[in-house]
């Protein structure tokens, strides 16, 4: 699994840790109050100031009688009884446009031992009646490590303020992995994109990554949180993964926290197939409204059955990272094609792009492709697809991406569609016809299909 490059290779600054945002325009290491490994780069368009970060200070140090960890975290020599003044926080609210109110709770290990912390916090109202309660548990932060508890009141609104209180397991199930986590984050407009790395030795596990977008008085004015994983729900060590956590109002700055754990697993690379084993060719689309879209048609030239999971990085003209997207093929037969469809929401004016593919060869369907053909007629703004299934058995989730390109080569339009019945099936025999509109005129058409077979 190797990286793949579209226009030129970039030289980028890998680095670690969620943190907020420093100087614009710099892409300034960590000081006191963020982890040393953390780079922030500011690619906003005329932004001139950036708030103060709330995070609590020293998230990066090491303390007196602690040591580095085995993935990066720092850990105690032996569990040593902790006090709540051992822990700093910080609490942040916000009410989405449904009434609902999340409580963002960030914790700070400064004592010498790693832990398991559980949060029970009570949304109040001003004259101190509880309006609601939840539960919620970082599974282990390591000493030095920052991470939060998202807590989340269904329905309630009008909260005053939130009482947390917290518990310390000294014994905890899991390993730390934080700190062993490089992270470069880019400020962009519309999102703040985070590209990972794990320096540490063992898998990194449901990382999840959140994105708290702030005004200039320090309120939360969105958020965005999403997994930072591999097909596995893991970053594996020395895998690299994007992620884009979009903005969906106006910020001034942003804080960027993670949450993640390990069972001290190492999964070791099997080379079943490679890159080389597959061709691949690249088409991108912009749409009117700003977002853009990347494919790859990818042919398995292997002698194995896969899954394909793609992560990709898009960066502009000058080298900055502006928006993150995966996509994936369930299963591709040998000798098969299909497509894989990446969606950067509220991204334009990509210059070039890199990527990975992961192959998963243990699957849970079979390959239907080779079964199903595919003949189409062309009007003068639509095409007109009919896939038939050729196989024995019914083909699930048949999906068609109809690619509309000018005389020039360029995609003017796409259109997808699934090719299925009442059951999402295409049955043994049976037919499907459907238009895909191209809203436009155009040269020629490119018909892929997806599906998969149940082995159940």
């Amino acid at each position: 699994m190797k990286k793949r490059f579209s226009a030129i290779a970039l030289a980028t600054f890998m680095l670690a840790g969620c943190a907020p945002v420093t100087k614009p325009g710099d892409a300034t290491q960590a000081q006191n109050n963020q982890p040393a490994s953390v780079v922030v780069n500011d690619n906003r368009v005329d932004h001139t100031g950036a708030g103060n970060s709330g995070q609590p200070e020293g998230s990066g140090s090491v303390l007196p009688g602690q040591s580095v960890g085995e993935n990066g975290g720092v850990q105690a020599a032996e569990a040593a009884p902790v006090t709540d003044a051992q822990f700093e926080k910080k609490g942040y609210l916000y009410t989405n446009i449904l009434g609902d109110t999340l409580y963002f709770y960030v914790v700070k290990n400064n004592s010498n031992t790693t832990v398991e912390v559980k949060g029970h916090a009570s949304a109040m109202d001003a004259g101190g009646a509880v309006l609601g309660v939840n539960d919620k548990t970082i599974h282990v932060l390591a000493p030095g490590e920052t991470s939060l508890m998202s807590f989340y009141f269904d329905d309630v609104s009008g909260i005053d303020k939130v009482e947390c209180t917290l518990s310390y397991n000294t014994k905890p199930y899991y390993k730390a992995v934080i700190n062993g986590i490089a992270m470069e984050q880019t400020i962009n407009d519309r999102n703040l994109t985070i590209v990972a790395t794990n320096n540490g030795s063992i898998n990194a596990q449901f990382v999840e990554a959140y994105a708290l977008f702030f005004d200039a008085e320090g309120k939360v004015v969105s958020y965005t949180s999403g997994y930072i994983s591999d097909k596995d729900f893991e970053i594996k060590p020395g895998a690299t993964i994007s992620k884009q956590l979009d903005a969906y109002e106006n910020f001034d700055h942003v804080e960027c926290f993670l949450t993640g754990r390990s069972d001290g697993d190492s999964t070791p690379v099997v080379a079943e197939v490679s890159d080389s084993d597959f061709a691949v060719t690249e088409y991108s689309y912009q749409n009117i409204i700003g977002d853009t879209m990347w494919f790859l048609a990818i042919q398995n030239n292997s002698e194995k059955t896969v899954g394909v999971s793609v992560n990709m990085t898009a960066y502009d003209a000058a080298g900055s990272v502006i928006g993150a997207a995966s996509g994936s093929i369930t299963v591709l037969g040998v000798g098969e094609e299909s497509i894989a469809s990446l969606y950067f929401n509220n991204v334009a004016g990509i210059d070039h792009i890199s990527y990975t593919m992961e192959y998963s060869t243990d699957l849970y369907y079979s390959p239907v492709i080779k079964d199903l053909s595919v003949e189409y007629t062309t009007n003068e703004k639509n095409a007109i697809v009919t896939i038939t299934n050729n196989g024995s058995e019914a083909a699930e989730f048949v999906e068609a991406y109809a690619l509309f390109f000018d005389a020039d080569g360029k995609i003017v339009q796409y259109t997808s569609n699934y090719f299925s019945d009442e059951d999402f099936e295409l049955k043994p025999g049976a037919a499907i016809t459907k238009q895909m509109n191209a809203y436009g005129t155009f040269s020629n058409v490119k018909i892929y299909i997806t599906g998969r077979r149940g082995d159940f």
